[in-house]
């Protein structure tokens, strides 16, 4: 008896420590204020006059907000499978039925680029002369 439990005791001396849980994946879900926009590598000129004071994601959701108040809200379906991770907003701009956007997140910088009206831009990016629009977001700490 007593060899079966001290081989039992150093099989169980010997094991591995348990690891930590895995981390919970990177979201975009949260508030964010925009730190720049720009649109074929200049300015953004809308967002300078009327500047936004947050963006609000939820899981779902897209919800612009200026003068303290919420100012815009669409639906938002994420795919974060893509390379790069897709956005879409089904609410109509310049007569799209859906922006179709990517985005890159890397913690607590997003960066999303689409055209208002136009096909999903294929890089993260806003080259001179382009219709591109590139809005780099930070992630508001609570």
């Amino acid at each position: 008896m007593f060899p079966t439990v001290f081989a039992g005791l150093a099989m169980v001396a010997g094991a591995p420590a348990l690891k930590n849980p895995p981390a919970k994946p990177a979201t975009v879900e949260g508030e964010w204020t925009v730190e720049s926009a720009l649109v074929g590598g200049m300015p953004d000129g809308v967002i300078q006059q009327n500047p936004i004071n947050k963006v609000v994601i939820t899981s779902d959701k897209w919800i612009v907000v200026r003068g303290g108040k919420p100012a815009y809200e669409t639906n938002l379906t994420l795919d974060p499978k893509q390379d790069p991770p897709h956005l879409d907003l089904a609410a109509p701009i310049q007569g799209a039925d859906v922006t179709k956007a990517i985005y890159k997140l890397d913690g607590d910088t997003l960066i999303i680029c689409y055209v208002q009206g136009g096909d999903r831009p294929a890089k993260i990016e806003s080259p001179t002369d382009s219709n591109i629009r590139m809005v780099t977001l930070k992630r508001l700490k609570k």
